[in-house]
């Protein structure tokens, strides 16, 4: 013997196998790609992260947007919450967003739904095409539409409401109806993206489905609730977390039309903040609202997107 081991060829060898390192290259397209998408990432960083991170580090300080900011820690959220027009403002943006969020998937839902009713062809896309034109409006000349339609002297719903024996009501000066005068700017409440985002979901439920639901006698409101909602879950998630996200976020049409009032009847967070902000110089107050606003829409979207997951 010769003091080597020869392996025996019937026993298969076991020994563990040592990885091949392979070099990472990256290839010259996917590099290219990667460069390009580079200042897209930049500006998102830039003016949509910063910003939103500024804001919040922003709240736990005092700063009048001219002296250095002075940490405060928690002052501006106690002052807010403890502030007599935290229950007010949270009691006038419940309402909106209520109401907003109903107004945005049922009317829309049933206008897809009267759309898809119709025959194949041009009544279909013509009555598409009215319902979608009015979302080219500016909302500004919205707002300027609807505060000339409920004008109490010379507007035309106090006019056909004169017809019926009705007192001219006062739209927006009045304490109990200011609210529901805003909610009522955009009335039918159609011409949204909510419309094409139905619209859509229902143009992908496929035709030999309806037909089976026909056959089993399921048709009409019946179909519509076991069949068309369930499979556009989705998309009804979808609306109800951009319409609650836009109506806390949108205070336009309260500051053009009632700038709060009367009294604190149309006072909402979002106003507040921009008066603490840009009115009155207490801008680390005002990020406080900000980020009491974003704390509160990320645990809402959060119950709405686990409510409402679709069921496969």
């Amino acid at each position: 013997m010769d003091g080597s081991i020869e392996k025996n060829p019937g026993i298969k060898d076991i020994s563990p196998a040592i990885p091949e390192q392979k070099s990472i290259q990256l290839h010259p397209r996917r590099f290219l790609k990667l460069l390009l998408l580079l200042p897209s990432v930049a500006l998102v960083l830039t003016f949509s992260y910063y910003p939103a991170l500024r804001s919040i580090v922003g709240s736990f300080t005092t700063w009048n947007g001219f002296n250095p900011p002075t940490f405060s820690g928690f002052s501006n959220f106690v002052q807010y919450i403890q502030s007599g027009m935290f229950g007010v403002e949270l009691r006038n943006i419940a309402f909106l967003v209520i109401g907003g969020v109903i107004t945005s998937v049922v009317f829309p839902f049933i206008g897809a739904q009267l759309v898809l009713s119709l025959p194949d062809g041009k009544w279909q896309r013509t009555v598409k095409y009215l319902f979608v034109v009015p979302m080219v409006i500016p909302q500004v000349v919205l707002i300027d539409v609807w505060a000339n339609l409920l004008n109490p002297n010379s507007g035309l719903v106090d006019a056909v409401l004169n017809v019926f024996g009705v007192p001219p009501v006062q739209w927006f000066s009045g304490t109990h109806t200011a609210l529901i005068s805003i909610l009522l700017i955009g009335f039918p409440w159609i011409s949204n993206l909510s419309f094409l985002i139905f619209l859509a979901g229902l143009q992908g439920i496929g035709h030999d489905i309806r037909e089976a639901a026909e056959m089993d006698g399921c048709s009409g409101l019946r179909r519509i609730l076991r069949i068309d909602v369930p499979l556009i879950l989705a998309q009804v998630q979808f609306v109800v977390v951009i319409s609650g996200i836009a109506i806390v976020q949108n205070f336009i049409p309260i500051l053009l039309l009632t700038q709060g009032g009367p009294g604190n009847a149309t006072m909402v967070p979002g106003l507040d903040m921009y008066d603490s902000a840009f009115q009155n110089n207490q801008l680390g107050y005002g990020m406080a609202i900000g980020t009491l606003l974003f704390i509160a829409m990320l645990i809402v979207t959060g119950a709405v997107l686990r409510v409402l997951r679709p069921r496969t």
